[in-house]
């Protein structure tokens, strides 16, 4: 019978790869950092969880919707009072 061997250059090889990978990511994005304009959907607190689900950013209520758009840059952000 034959057993696999241990090579230790090809675990440190696999593991930068992963590391170069997750950090430089595919579509030059770090997954670890998001990025877009203020509000993000992962910075608010769900309100109400319908359709459309309502997020608070900052005090102001936002749709899903609006979110979206703010992300996508179809619409902007309100000015702060």
């Amino acid at each position: 019978m034959k057993t696999a061997t241990y090579n230790p250059n090809r675990s440190v090889a696999i593991a930068l790869l992963a590391i170069v990978a997750s950090i430089g990511g595919c579509a030059g994005r770090n997954p670890f950092l998001s990025n877009g304009p203020e509000p993000r959907v992962e910075n608010c607190m769900l309100l109400q969880q319908a359709t459309p689900a309502k997020f608070v950013c900052d005090g102001k209520t936002y749709t899903a919707v609006q979110l979206s758009d703010i992300r996508n840059g179809v619409a902007t952000v309100p000015p702060a009072k």
